[in-house]
């Protein structure tokens, strides 16, 4: 299949398209962090004190849908079509980003952008786990970590995209959902142009089958089988793996400018740098994944077992670095510290290593499922994730307001050393794990053999 350069390019094109699908999904989620400012009383009608707590309130229901919508979907996507239900996600989101321009100001805008924001919930909820299966069917194993490192890397760009758009607009912020929606748009009609990856088509026990159909599809029975699988159980069930990122980065503004004195503008800066070199990350080891996989077949949960380790490192000299600038401090004034220049460089080296889990836990997750289980798994690690990234917070605010920012910060250090020991059971797990999909994978091979030659 893969020395098909017609089929090769086909894929490339596809790959590319849920790309950008996800890209400006994860934009248009990133697009309210900028607003909870005072501008928005203007708006909605609210004094500053109610204005957080109201838009909190659109994010936590935001939230709460999509994960509810990843679930479902991505359950009746092991059923049906993928394509077509990624393809209503997209429109439903995109619409509904779009209609957001015509929202008026005061009270009744606020509860139409609640309702808007609610049902883009539902419509991006349905995108990841179809996308992410998709991806699975159509990237072959070897080559699977490769892939989805540049959906991860979708992923933080569209987060990047959503808070540099959303800061950008100011007064205009309705523009930044109508650029998003319009061009989620036009790629929700692009999905009409590829053809669905055939389930299954990419695994190796499968592929010179030509002509018989893969028609296994997700049962009510399968749900028991799947957690016999000691490694699901450890790649779904681990969700604090979000809480250490979601602390540092939930605290990380305020935690720089109240104690070392950094303005705004360069945290921004400085997180921007640290972001982009997370993308590097995210590519060098994702390819790292697969080429390593074909000598060891635990090396991608080695990866995601490093790439989760050292950052508490990084994280713990970021910490310890003890400087503090003087008002007005220029870039360049900042560089001539040292200590400065060791706190923001074991921040980027904390990015570019810590974004290798992604790809690596992706990659894995799609190897040790059958390919009609694989789109329900990934939801239910998507909605654990959630869970991760919203109790991040809320443990970085009450340990800030009962003992302070510093120590708040520390707490992330416990929750990412926490994280390394639930990982460590997966690299025991793994390799029996996989044997048993490839054992069955063989047996539905000679299946789809017999019943083609029969006919």
């Amino acid at each position: 299949m893969a020395k098909n350069p017609k089929l090769r390019r086909s894929m490339s094109l596809t790959i590319v398209l849920f790309f950008f699908i996800l890209l400006f999904s994860y934009a248009d989620q990133n697009l309210l962090g900028p607003f909870l400012n005072p501008h928005l009383q203007t708006f909605f009608g609210s004094t500053e004190d109610a204005l957080v707590p109201k838009m909190s309130i659109i994010s936590s229901v935001f939230v709460f849908l999509s994960g509810v919508s990843m679930v479902v979907c991505a359950i009746l996507a092991d059923k049906t079509s993928r394509k077509w239900i990624c393809f209503g996600g997209t429109m439903i989101y995109a619409l509904f980003s779009i209609s957001t321009v015509l929202i008026p100001d005061g009270e009744v805008g606020y509860v139409l952008f609640f309702i808007t924001r609610a049902l883009n919930g539902i419509g991006i909820g349905a995108i990841v786990p179809t996308i992410f299966s998709m991806v699975g069917d159509t990237a072959q194993p070897e080559k699977r970590t490769a892939a989805f490192a540049y959906i991860n890397v979708a992923m933080i760009m569209g987060q990047l995209v959503g808070m540099l758009l959303g800061g950008m607009m100011g007064d205009i912020w309705r523009i930044a959902y109508l650029i998003t929606g319009t061009f989620s748009l036009l790629l929700a009609f692009g999905l009409l142009g590829i053809k669905e990856p055939k389930r299954g088509a990419a695994e190796k026990e499968l592929r010179g089958i030509e002509g018989a159909e893969y028609n296994f599809s997700l049962t009510k029975e399968d749900f028991k089988k799947i957690w016999s699988n000691k490694s699901n159980f450890w790649l779904i069930t681990n969700f604090i793996d979000c809480i250490p990122s979601g602390i540092a980065f939930f605290l990380i503004f305020k935690y720089l400018e109240d104690t070392r004195n950094m303005d705004p503008e360069m945290i921004t800066m400085v997180v921007l740098i640290a972001f982009i070199f997370g993308i590097g990350g995210a590519l060098v080891f994702g390819f790292l994944g697969d080429r390593l996989f074909k000598k060891d077949r635990r090396a991608k949960v080695l990866i995601a077992l490093i790439c989760n380790a050292f950052p508490i490192l990084f994280f713990i000299i970021f910490l310890l670095s003890d400087y503090n600038l003087p008002d007005g401090a220029s870039m360049g004034d900042a560089l001539s510290i040292p200590a400065f220049v060791l706190a923001v460089g074991s921040l980027i080296l904390l990015m570019f290593v810590n974004q290798g889990v992604g790809p690596n836990w992706h990659s894995t997750l799609t190897d040790v499922n059958l390919p009609e289980h694989r789109a329900t798994m990934i939801s239910l690690a998507s909605f654990m994730d959630l869970i991760g990234h919203t109790v991040g917070p809320l443990i970085a605010g009450f340990m800030t307001a009962q003992f302070g920012l510093q120590a708040a910060m520390w707490a992330a250090v416990f929750f990412w050393g926490l994280n390394v020991v639930l990982w460590l059971p997966i690299f025991f797990y793994i390799e029996k794990d996989l044997d048993n999909i490839h054992s069955v994978l063989e047996g539905r091979a000679k299946m789809m053999m017999e019943k083609k030659e029969n006919e």
